[in-house]
């Protein structure tokens, strides 16, 4: 059995109660988690017009947002 293994099994006997004192202790020895990548879907929604903010009340109204 590898110490990976040997690991894997020895956590897998960690009672439910002592689980977050067991992840506490490891966290030290792992990085920071690796960002995701931004959705494809981020910056579809490209209208082609610059002042969309300036008219948001007005796209809303049109939309009937909020009735």
């Amino acid at each position: 059995m590898t110490t990976r293994e040997e690991l894997h099994a020895l956590i897998d006997r960690v009672p439910d109660d002592d689980i977050e004192s067991v992840a506490q202790s490891l966290r030290p020895f792992i990085g920071p988690a690796a960002r995701p990548a931004r959705p494809s879907f981020i910056g579809m929604g490209r209208s082609g017009h610059s002042d969309t903010s300036e008219r948001a009340d007005e796209i809303l109204r049109e939309t009937g947002f909020g009735e």
